[in-house]
């Protein structure tokens, strides 16, 4: 709901800026003063709707943008700034100056100097707003190419979590880490969408698609949940650039939450497929042993990958839970039990919104350079700092 406010409120921004800047033009080149300043006394009207509609954008963006880093939102976040100070320091002051001298028939030299002015600050926010809207639209996977893909299997993989397994197109490439969007033809509607954006857990060398999800009430995850054996799915083109870093002489860390697993599953298994030299460290949290999706691989697979280490936590055991590993939330202190330098790696965070934020700010506060922080959100419609 978020995603479509912010979308539905930059969409009204940006018309309404195009409306003002077009109107502008051509009644300062065919119009008489009569006709500019009618213009401008609409165009004050207009900051009515305007106003609100750009706060609404500049909160909704800096809230689905909190905790991620990926490219595509950091361009977005320097770029917010900018609009809103334009708007709030030229666009609106300018827009109640020229419409007072309009209204009094004052067209000098003034008049048209501040008028040039308005007009270069709101093609910039055009610009801006439309690179937004742009990078947005990447985001959300729906500009990225769809393909027919058919379920070969599903299993439940944890308490209230399953895996889907699906056929390969043709030419289909993906980078581990990366996530795709998946839609079902006939879910059930409740007013929301027929997809999802899922990280994509297998690696790109395995001869299928694999996806996991927590399951819940939605319709998509209830139509997911019941699919048949070849069910036909629609799936998007791989996106994202949440990937492993190329300089193997950096180690990794990997500190995910519950289904946040399923990029790094994808990134463990091809840097174990391909015999890759990074050195990995992994913090997994999670409630209990049961709820923790691809555990017994993860455990065996630092067994048969020496770079791998395999920190796995469970944050609310019950009493006839077999546990005997860590029980705490990732904290520095865990961190500086298991890792020799805080500042040598660089650092990747997967999981719900509020650990995400709270990750970035520990090691921050940790010393660990702010630069070396990447992070994912579990619902990739959000997803990344």
């Amino acid at each position: 709901m978020k995603t479509r406010i912010h979308a539905i409120a930059g969409t009204i921004g940006f018309l309404t800026i195009l409306l003002f800047w077009t109107s502008t033009v051509l009644s300062e080149l065919f119009g008489s003063h009569a006709t500019v300043a009618t213009v401008k006394s609409a165009i004050l009207m207009g900051m009515f709707i305007l106003i609100p509609a750009m706060a609404i954008v500049g909160g909704s963006g800096f809230s689905l943008a909190s905790g991620r880093n990926e490219a595509l939102v950091s361009a977005k976040k320097k770029r917010m700034p900018i609009i809103g100070a334009n708007g709030l320091l030229v666009l609106v002051p300018m827009a109640f100056f020229l419409e007072s001298r309009a209204a009094a028939g004052q067209f000098d030299a003034t008049f048209y100097s501040l008028q040039v002015v308005e007009l270069l600050a709101g093609a910039t926010n055009l610009v801006l707003m439309g690179l937004n809207m742009r990078d947005g639209i990447r985001l959300s996977g729906k500009a990225a190419p769809a393909t027919q893909v058919t379920l070969t299997s599903s299993e439940t993989i944890a308490t209230g979590t399953m895996a889907f397994h699906m056929t390969k197109p043709a030419g289909f490439q993906h980078q581990a880490g990366q996530w795709i969007r998946l839609t079902i033809a006939n879910a059930a509607e409740d007013g929301k969408a027929r997809s999802r954006i899922l990280s994509i857990v297998s690696a790109p060398d395995e001869p299928q698609i694999t996806v996991a999800t927590r399951l819940s009430d939605s319709a998509f995850k209830r139509s997911l949940s019941t699919l048949p054996d070849g069910a036909e799915l629609t799936v998007a083109s791989p996106s994202g650039t949440f990937t492993l870093h190329e300089d193997t002489s950096r180690p990794a860390v990997f500190i995910a939450g519950g289904i946040g697993i399923t990029p790094f599953m994808s990134m463990l298994r091809d840097v174990t497929a391909t015999n890759c030299d990074h050195k990995i460290t992994l913090f997994y949290s999670n409630r209990a042993p049961a709820a923790s999706a691809f555990l017994s691989e993860l455990e065996n697979l630092q067994k048969t990958n020496s770079n791998v280490q395999l920190i796995a936590t469970m944050t609310d055991l019950d009493a006839d839970d077999s546990w005997s590993g860590e029980t705490r939330q990732i904290d520095q202190d865990m961190l500086r039990r298991h890792l020799s330098d805080l500042n040598a790696p660089i650092y990747y965070c997967v999981g719900p919104a509020g650990m995400v934020t709270a990750t970035q700010k520990m090691l921050t506060a940790a010393a660990a350079w702010q630069s070396r922080i990447s992070g994912l959100n579990p619902s990739p419609a959000t997803r990344s700092f």
